[in-house]
């Protein structure tokens, strides 16, 4: 913040540059992977990297919101794919381990005559034969040179950032960028609404979460520039992610139960339980798609009135 003198000889308080504000949250970013580096150290536990995929999901939002400067700086592209790949390798054991809770509480919920066959050791079986490996992987990239590689680049990107040398972060005015943002998430939001099928619309409403996630992200790294409105949006936008993240657990659940499926086929067990298992999702996933209208057309408002877009988004 900076302070200006009007006319009237008043004095407001100026947002800072987006540079600046955008260098600020990438340092937090930074310090939550660095923070979560060593308490994943210490512990056996998928489960300690969360914080640190969230921040890397949302330093690489926040900087792909720039397009033109994403792809015309050869730096910011490839921070923004490392910390692509850092996020998919790192929070792959996780990813699992929540669709294992998921499907294991599934099948407790269910009357006992309904489970047929060894299904809960089927399940156990299948999650760690793919956890492990994941988990591994996860810990041998944190401990490779790649990983301090991906925290200089941040830091260098910061200092860039603060010293206003990054072009392209301060040119657009920001309601502009807000609604190139939103463009993309109408082109994904009619994806959805014009798929054919049910693996079209799973696939077309992950990569409308996607879009919105990165508008999120953006608000929030540019907060200072609009508080108020920029905390109304992003309440709403939290509330149309968590429905399309409920989806998305939903759709990965179908893929998995699919797989179990086979197994147990495979070793002439019965597969009925899983498609009570399937058809849950399935139903998760079409009241999902029925209460994506309205949560879409709610969350949405603030952040049509902060880029000015008078047209139907």
């Amino acid at each position: 913040m900076s302070d200006i003198q009007a006319s009237d000889g008043t004095i407001s308080t100026a947002p800072a540059p987006v540079s600046l504000q955008l260098a600020r949250y990438l340092h937090t970013q930074r310090e939550t992977i660095m923070d979560g580096q060593i308490a994943a150290a210490g512990h056996d536990d998928p489960d300690a990297v969360t914080t640190m995929v969230i921040a890397a999901r949302r330093a690489r939002s926040a900087l792909s919101a720039h397009r033109p400067t994403a792809h015309r700086e050869p730096e910011v592209h490839r921070l923004i794919e490392e910390l692509r790949w850092f996020g998919i390798i790192v929070g792959a054991a996780h990813d699992l381990g929540v669709q294992s809770a998921r499907l294991h509480a599934a099948v407790d919920a269910l009357r006992p005559r309904y489970v047929r066959g060894p299904v809960r050791a089927r399940m156990s079986t299948y999650f760690t034969a793919r956890t492990r490996p994941a988990w591994t992987a996860a810990r041998d990239l944190l401990a490779s040179p790649r990983f301090p590689a991906m925290i200089e680049d941040m830091i260098s990107e910061e200092r860039l950032l603060r010293a206003g040398l990054v072009p392209g972060i301060d040119d657009p005015d920001n309601a502009a960028v807000i609604g190139a943002l939103l463009d993309r998430v109408r082109v994904r939001m009619r994806a959805v609404e014009s798929a054919r099928d049910e693996d079209h619309a799973d696939a077309a409403t992950h990569e409308l979460r996607k879009a919105l996630r990165r508008l999120r992200y953006y608000l929030e790294s540019v907060r200072d520039l609009d508080p108020a409105r920029s905390d109304q949006a992003a309440d709403g936008l939290v509330a149309v992610q968590d429905l399309l993240g409920d989806n998305q657990d939903a759709a990965v659940a179908k893929h998995h139960l699919i797989q179990l499926t086979r197994e147990a086929e495979n070793a002439g067990e019965s597969t009925f339980t899983y498609g009570l298992l399937m058809q849950r999702e399935i139903d998760r996933t079409t009241a999902c798609a029925a209460a994506l209208p309205a949560a879409y057309w709610r969350s949405l408002r603030t952040v049509r009135v902060m880029a000015d877009v008078h047209n139907t988004v």
